[in-house]
Order: C-alpha cells, then structure tokens, then sequence
C-alpha cells in the first residue's frame, strides 16, 4: 500500500473509541436521574468521559497534519485540492449545524431565528469547534508556507490559546458580538465547546503528528511514542505537584479544560492514551476491526447517534427523547440504553464503510437522495 493510501489504524482505534464512549456519555447525560449523579460512581465516570471530547479533537488535527504532510504543496495555492479540503471542512460544520436545528422545519426555523439573540442553533459544539480549527489550520498553511514555521506555531498558539480561555470566559463578549459568533469565543448557554480553548488540542494534535512523522521517517517511532507516553505522564505529574501543594488551594470541581491546569491534564492522559493504541497496534495489528470502522466513519456515525437522543424528530412539535424521556433513568437502564445505541451505532457504521467499500456508486446514490429527502422534509414541514 502506499503511502499516499496507507491508514494507521491506532489512529483510527483511537478515533472509534472515542466516537462510541461520547454515545455512552450523551446517553447517561441525558437520561440518568439527577439524584444519583452525587455519587461517586458517576463522577469517576464523569471525569472519564470529559477525555472523550479532548480525544475526539486532538486525533481531527492529528490526522490533518498527516494529509497536510501529504499534500503540503498543493495546499499553498487555492487551488482544486485546496478548494476541496477547504469544502470538507465546511461539510463538517454543515452538519454541525444541522444537528442544532430546534425543529426539521424551514418554515419553524425562519420565524424563530434571530441573528444576534440567544437560540440552540446558533450554539457551537464539538463538529462546529473541530470544522473551525482544522479550516485555520488550513488557511494558516499559506501564511507560514515553511513547515517549521508552521508547526511551531501551531505550538505555541495551543498555549496561549489555553492560557487566554480565563481572560475571554471574564469578558462580557456576547453583549457586544452578535450570538452566532459569541458561542465561538466563550462558553455559553448551547455554546459548549468555543474555540478558546478546544482548537488548543487541534494544534496540539497537528503539532504531535508531525513529531512523529518525522520519527517514522527517521525509523524511531518506538522511540517517539515512549517519549510520548513519559511527556503524557510528566503532565499529570505536575498537576499532582499543583494540586497537593499547600500554599495554594486549587479547586478541583468538573475539571473544565477553559482552567489551563485542567487543559494540560486532559492533554496528558489523551496522549498518554494515544500511544497506548499505538503499542496495541504493533502487538494485536487492527483489533477490533469494527472499531476502526466506526473510526473511518466517525461523522455519520457522531452525527446518528445525536440525531437520535437530541434530534428534533419526536413528538407532535418536533422534541427530541433527551427531552421527551429526560434525565428519569436508573443506572442500569441508562447504561442499558447507552449500550443498545452503541450497538446499533457500530452496526450502521459498519454497513455504511462496506457500502461504501464495495459499492460506492450505491453509496454516493444513498447519500443524496438522503439528502435530498431531509431537504424536502424540511421544506415541506410546518
């Protein structure tokens, strides 16, 4: 296989897990009693679940450092296959966008969305945050146009872009930019993954990636990875340091990453996890195959799985079951629940990726006219 073609399948692994542990924890968010999440159960793993999202934006600029390296040339001129990276980025918050639609209505949306007022669709989530940070770091390719240059900066703008997040959380920001963009700048209502500080881990991912391009090259990936794992650990250490000092009391809380602390502890352990994949990849190859699956189709596969528990299907004014069950569910029925949508989230990813495989005339036919059928639905629906 060559290079041009080749896929690492630890860095589709990591991305699988990553899409089918954030089902399991939109489920238990949405559906478990509130009662019992004072429990000590929950907050293990609701500590575990806040590297999902981390993971899942640090491995979208991993693996765009990997086609950049690929296609450096091509992406210093705005020509087709710029233009063609340019337009998958804005597929992804296209559907970002989609999926914050309140009600699958033209109309519905029309008469209810205001440019500058407070409204769901205008809330940026994890796809609005991975879409706007792999297009910068496309358009920064051209600036820098040396790849030293470019990922050093890379480097660095991930630290100020976390060591920045305090300041702009303590500015009145939506009182002055309209709220389609505020959300992008600050954590708000709907607005859950701004910017500052999630494009940090993008960077940071497509800083990593091309460190250990270059090991590959050199032949010392063992080597990198090792050094990866101990530079993951290095940084829980010293948030240990930070936190066990008696000078300074640091409070723990929901463990935000917008803290700089918390950022560096997540990146550590993401890390950490990352070369972990690598290891199992050398001594297992690609197991569990429908795991790396999920991985190559991780959008479709992030983007059903919220359809289903927030999309605006259910009920005669368009609910989601996030709202029409609510947080009413025990521990076993919510991870019951999570499980079964797991289930079927790797079943519709693996006949997508086979469809798409084997068929893909087929496939690009399925995708349109589902297309199509939503914009109809849209259209028509009152």
């Amino acid at each position: 296989m060559t290079e041009e073609k080749k896929r690492y399948h630890f860095i589709d692994q990591f991305r699988g897990w990553a899409v089918l542990f954030m089902v399991e924890t939109h489920v238990v968010n949405a559906f478990l009693l509130p009662g019992l999440r004072d429990s000590l159960a929950y907050k293990a793993l609701d500590f575990f679940n806040g590297l999902i999202a981390p993971a899942f934006v640090f491995i979208a600029g991993f693996s765009f450092a990997i086609v950049a390296e690929r296609k450096w040339d091509d992406f210093l001129r705005p020509g087709r296959v710029f233009r063609k990276q340019f337009l998958r980025c804005l597929q992804i918050l296209l559907v970002g966008y989609l999926l914050h639609v309140p009600r699958f209505s033209l109309r519905h949306l029309h008469h209810t969305l205001q440019w500058g007022e407070k409204n769901i669709f205008w809330g940026v989530d994890v796809l609005h945050a991975i879409a706007v940070s792999l297009l910068l770091l496309l358009l920064f390719i051209p600036l820098w146009r040396r790849r030293e240059r470019y990922f050093f900066f890379l480097a660095m703008a991930a630290a100020a872009v976390s060591l920045l997040t305090p300041l702009l959380l303590s500015l009145p920001i939506e009182k002055t930019l309209p709220w389609a963009f505020s959300g992008y700048l600050k954590r708000l209502p709907y607005s859950q993954f701004p910017l500052f500080p999630w494009m940090g881990y993008a960077f940071l991912g497509a800083a990593v990636s091309r460190l250990w391009q270059e090991s590959r090259r050199a032949g010392s990936e063992a080597r990198f990875f090792r050094l990866l794992f101990a530079a993951g650990a290095s940084f829980i250490a010293v948030f240990l340091i930070l936190t066990l000092q008696p000078f300074t009391r640091i409070v723990l809380g929901s463990f935000n990453p917008a803290r700089p602390i918390f950022f560096f502890l997540k990146l550590g352990i993401v890390v950490m996890l990352l070369s972990l994949l690598w290891l199992w990849e050398q001594k297992r190859g690609n197991r569990p195959a429908a795991v790396t699956a999920v991985g190559q189709e991780s959008l479709p596969a992030y983007a059903f799985h919220i359809a289903v528990i927030y999309g605006g299907f259910s009920g005669p004014f368009g609910h989601s079951l996030a709202y029409l069950v609510g947080p009413t569910r025990s521990w076993a029925e919510a991870l019951a629940m999570a499980v079964g949508l797991i289930l079927i989230t790797v079943a519709l990813a693996l006949a997508w990726h086979w469809l798409k495989k084997n068929r893909p005339v087929v496939a690009k036919w399925v995708f349109w006219v589902g297309t199509g059928l939503l914009i109809l639905y849209m259209i028509f629906r009152k």
